[in-house]
């Protein structure tokens, strides 16, 4: 009973803050999943995967969303946030099976406090890949418990196949599961081949995609590095991690409240310890194979190692309070209090109000993101003059990127407002307005209007939920 009510309350206080986080607009890359899921058939959507490189099953999945709720922000997140509460359903009953409801419930907050909630609400594969991730995760740890549910290694291989299908980073989040299978064998000496099918079994899935990744080049703030291994534990705990080092000092001080408590902590088997330090290990697992090609990385690519915060938390918890069910309920309390405090308590950005602002002069987006928001969500009077500027020698020497630079999206998404040469453009139209921001390390534009010394002019910020929001006229100067 207590079970089901934990399962329940946390149920609602999801719904809420999922609704709550609905609100805002779909940003560049959900407009990718938006516009592939929405193609005119199976067909197109294939062959549409090339401008965004993953797996076909979110855009697959967003597009059922979609055909059952119209084509809205609320459908194309969907399973995104079926996936996410999937996971956190999952991790709270990993937890409770150890340890008692009250610490199931205390990790799915923890886990709520960290980054990974922003995914719940978002269109891309991160979402799903956290849900794949806490099936496999369960599955996993109930596959090595005698006697073995029936159940166990199907679930853990759908797990993994749903994972290979949703990232082609999802080969990396196979490092806790193997990393614990290698301690197990060492210890027993004997392979356990129905775990090992399932893990490894689906990870050819991914090879029968590689047709459709094709190469871009990031800037150096964007590249893997070992700056990023060290900066990943910071940032996914900042500033979160004060709050939550609060209520682990509130625990303590509770620890001897009540009654004393019939359940004790349990310590974790080797084989799980080996797995939650391969979660920790996933960001440096990642970087250093993104760090082979320049490839990019941001923390969303290695989304499942924020599992590992809860687990670490609440397990160390349960040891020094002797798994008090008070100690646990009141950090409960104060972070389901934070959280929607972190995530929603924010002023939501003004309309870009720039339409009567040179109506004259066409109005460049710097950035391919501000781009393509723009076109989505301004009226047509503002997107009748938009333009976005593509140059890859220019976005290499400038920029160090060619992310904009690639495929013409026009041919493929339904874009209003118009992509054009640089060279022609500024033929055209010698003077313009640019809406960027200069040291954004992705945009070339404003850095070789000001390297050729064109003339800018300042016109002020415009916030708004684009990226950017200064506004500039720019003029070509004559030769």
């Amino acid at each position: 009973m207590t079970k089901r009510l934990g399962i329940a309350a946390l149920i609602v206080y999801y719904l809420a803050l999922a609704t709550a986080a609905n609100q805002r607009h779909l940003w560049h890359d959900e407009l990718y999943t938006f516009y592939i899921a929405r193609a005119p058939s199976l067909s197109d959507l294939w062959r549409d995967l090339r401008l965004d490189l993953n797996p076909p099953l979110g855009y697959f999945l967003a597009r059922v969303a979609m055909q059952l709720f119209g084509n809205t922000a609320f459908a194309v997140r969907l399973p995104s946030m079926i996936g996410f509460l999937t996971g956190s359903l999952c991790l709270y009953a990993l937890v409770s099976r150890r340890l008692r409801p009250s610490y199931g419930l205390l990790a799915v907050l923890i886990f709520w406090s960290t980054p990974a909630l922003y995914f719940a609400t978002e269109a891309r594969p991160y979402g799903l890949i956290l849900g794949f991730f806490g099936l496999a995760m369960l599955s996993w740890q109930r596959a090595r418990e005698s006697p073995r549910p029936a159940w166990a290694v199907p679930i853990l291989a759908f797990g993994v196949c749903g994972m290979m299908l949703s990232h082609f980073f999802a080969i990396f989040f196979l490092t806790p599961f193997l990393l614990a299978e290698l301690i197990r064998l060492i210890r027993s000496r004997h392979p356990d081949w129905p775990i090992t099918a399932a893990l490894f079994l689906p990870a050819i899935l991914p090879l029968f995609f590689l047709p459709i990744q094709s190469g871009a080049a990031f800037p150096p703030a964007f590249q893997a590095g070992l700056r990023k291994m060290a900066s990943y534990y910071y940032w996914t705990l900042h500033p979160e991690g004060w709050v939550i080092l609060l209520g682990f000092c509130v625990a303590l001080a509770l620890r001897k409240t009540g009654a004393k408590s019939a359940a004790r902590a349990e310590g974790l088997p080797h084989a799980e310890l080996a797995f939650v330090v391969g979660l920790l290990a996933l960001p440096i697992t990642v970087n250093a194979a993104m760090m082979s090609t320049h490839g990019a990385f941001f923390t969303r690519y290695a989304a499942p190692a924020l599992f590992a915060y809860p687990l670490v938390l609440v397990f160390l918890l349960s040891a020094v309070t002797g798994s008090n069910r008070f100690s646990a309920l009141a950090m409960c309390g104060l972070l389901a209090l934070y959280i929607p405090i972190q995530n929603l308590a924010k002023p939501r950005p003004a309309s870009l109000n720039i339409a009567q602002i040179h109506p004259e002069l066409p109005l460049v987006a710097a950035s391919g993101l501000t781009f393509l928001e723009m076109d989505h969500y301004e009226p047509p009077e503002t997107v009748g003059r938009l333009y976005y500027l593509t140059d890859r020698e220019h976005a290499l020497q400038y920029a160090h990127a060619t992310l904009f630079e690639g495929p013409a999206i026009k041919q493929h998404f339904p874009i209003r407002a118009r992509v054009e040469p640089f060279v022609d453009f500024v033929q055209a139209h010698p003077r313009f307005l640019v809406l960027g921001t200069p040291d954004y390390p992705e945009d070339w534009l404003l850095r070789y209007l000001l390297a050729i010394h064109a003339r800018l002019e300042f016109l002020g910020e415009f916030p708004s939920e684009y990226k950017d929001s200064q506004l500039f006229v720019a003029e070509m100067l004559a030769r």
